[in-house]
């Protein structure tokens, strides 16, 4: 491993989640504030700093000729594969199914399902312009976040432990960088990365997680935005409601 391994493992595992914890903190006091919330800039700001996480990645294998299959980039059509893929379609039929049934649902349904976004209502998008940035912001992070949550780090933690302890450091690691979400969220966020590094170990590939990924995110962007905009609330105020819920 080179000096450069280190540092990024430190800067994308260990920075970069305190500087997102504490950059959410802030975007809570602003609203209590008043200042209103650019989601635009927010969704821009965190797909730039995705995307030179991903190039340092690229920059690393490049100039000392690792072979890219260390970091998931092979494709293995063998029966492992395919019961991944399997469960890969499952998974994402079961969101689009849950997505379908938020879009029939009642306005006390919807309502009761807004409430379960807590202090996130904040950073949901509230409009077309908005969700067709958060779509693409739900691609960047299935990409980059698998490439250096399972692909970089099993690899990176593998070197020095067994491949299962290292998926499973991963798995926790994942779900301590989404910290910011709250701590109730923490036990579904690991349950997730989990799913994402036994697709990864069960394929032998990055593809299949990468797509699920994506996927995940962008369907509960797309059912959080239609809880939102399918309620009788006409005074209702994202800022206000995450303002309120501020420690």
């Amino acid at each position: 491993m080179l000096l450069f391994d280190h540092l990024l493992v430190i800067v994308f595992a260990v920075i970069y989640p305190i500087t997102g914890f504490i950059g959410f903190r802030r975007l809570l006091k602003r609203a209590a504030a008043g200042t209103p919330i650019d989601r635009n800039h927010l969704y821009n700001s965190t797909m730039l700093n995705h995307w030179i996480l991903f190039f340092a990645v690229l920059l690393i294998w490049v100039n000392t000729a690792r072979p890219w299959s260390s970091l998931g980039f092979e494709l293995h059509l063998d029966r492992w594969f395919f019961i991944a893929l399997s469960l890969t379609v499952a998974g994402i039929v079961f969101l689009l199914v849950q997505v379908r049934q938020v879009m029939r649902a009642d306005k006390k349904s919807l309502a009761e399902i807004r409430a379960q976004f807590g202090k996130l209502a904040l950073i949901i998008p509230q409009n077309g312009n908005e969700l067709t940035r958060f779509y693409l912001l739900s691609v960047t992070a299935g990409i980059v976040e698998e490439i250096l949550w399972r692909g970089f780090l099993i690899w990176y933690l593998s070197l020095v432990m067994p491949l299962w302890a290292a998926a499973l450091v991963s798995t926790v690691g994942f779900g301590l960088a989404h910290a910011y979400q709250g701590l109730s969220q923490l036990p579904k966020i690991i349950l997730v990365g989990g799913v994402f590094a036994g697709l990864y170990l069960l394929s032998g590939s990055i593809w299949l997680p990468m797509l699920l990924h994506a996927t995940v995110d962008i369907l509960q962007g797309r059912l959080a935005y239609e809880a939102i905009h399918r309620t009788d609330s006409a005074d209702y105020s994202l800022g206000e409601e995450a303002a309120e819920s501020t420690p």
